[in-house]
């Protein structure tokens, strides 16, 4: 089952900041996670699907180099979802 972790004001909208959730993509697992969590759906999409100011790495790899919300999912896959970070 893939793990997803999520990092900074996102954690504000779970319970925890780790899940396990299943899934054969990251399409699927996200629909998941937003069933769960409207709030964070709220902050992870808009009309045109996800944020573009939110990033989703699978493995350490972010996901629109890979296949994006169809990218194939196994068993103990690593999700992380950052949100937008600033600074100078």
């Amino acid at each position: 089952m893939p793990q997803v972790k999520l990092y900074g004001i996102f954690r504000k909208n779970t319970t925890v900041p780790k899940l396990n959730i299943e899934g054969g993509t990251v399409r699927v697992v996200l629909t998941t996670l937003c069933k769960e969590n409207p709030l964070l759906c709220e902050a992870l999409f808009d009309e045109g699907g996800i944020r573009s100011h939110v990033r989703v790495v699978v493995n350490g790899r972010d996901m629109e180099l890979l296949q994006g919300m169809e990218t194939l999912l196994q068993d103990g896959d690593q999700i992380a979802i950052f949100p937008p970070i600033a600074g100078g």
